[in-house]
């Protein structure tokens, strides 16, 4: 960040919170776009533009340390993914009913073996279906996931950034990759 950008944004300079927004957006929309894989995009963007609309909002209470006013972000981003995933679950829910429904009204003509059509749409490319394994990681093996691969932290920095030792992150990071891999050995 820049040198006393957050000052700037305190006093309400706009046009410092447009610098942040443009420095933050692409890896915050990236962190959000993986914990809520396999759901509309739009909401990824709505979860970072509520954060970012937070952070103008209490701009007045901010402290004059980046690495603070990032990790406030990137929780704020987790705690709205959160809440999204909520809500997904229970969409979720009335989907698999309808589909249940349309299955036992169409039968067979829905079976990915006997309908290519169906077949193109489960064969998704291999950005989704990675997407979908990360997704199913838990938060907190998911969060240090991102950080490592997205963000491109070492494993000290995520240490510092979240708080937690050097080995619980090795040990994270060690869980999330065995579980990826089982999840995409069947590609």
């Amino acid at each position: 960040m820049q040198a006393g950008l957050i000052t700037r944004i305190k006093a309400s300079d706009r046009a410092a919170f447009d610098d942040l927004c443009r420095e933050r957006y692409v890896p915050l929309i990236s962190y959000a776009r993986l914990f809520l894989s396999g759901l509309d995009s739009s909401w990824a963007e709505d979860v970072v533009q509520d954060v970012l609309f937070g952070v103008w909002q209490n701009r007045r209470r901010l402290r004059d340390n980046e690495s603070e006013l990032h990790a406030y972000m990137l929780r704020a981003v987790y705690n709205r993914c959160v809440n999204y995933l909520r809500r997904a679950r229970r969409l979720q829910m009335f989907n698999n009913e309808y589909e249940e429904k349309m299955i036992s009204v169409m039968g067979d003509c829905w079976s990915p073996d006997r309908n290519p059509v169906i077949r193109s749409v489960f064969n998704a490319d291999l950005r989704d279906i990675i997407s979908e394994a990360v997704g199913k990681l838990s938060p907190r093996c998911r969060e240090v996931f991102t950080l490592s691969y997205i963000e491109s932290l070492s494993n000290k920095e995520i240490s510092e950034r979240l708080g937690i030792s050097l080995s619980t992150v090795e040990n994270h990071m060690y869980i999330a990759l065995k579980q990826l891999r089982m999840s995409l050995s069947g590609i």
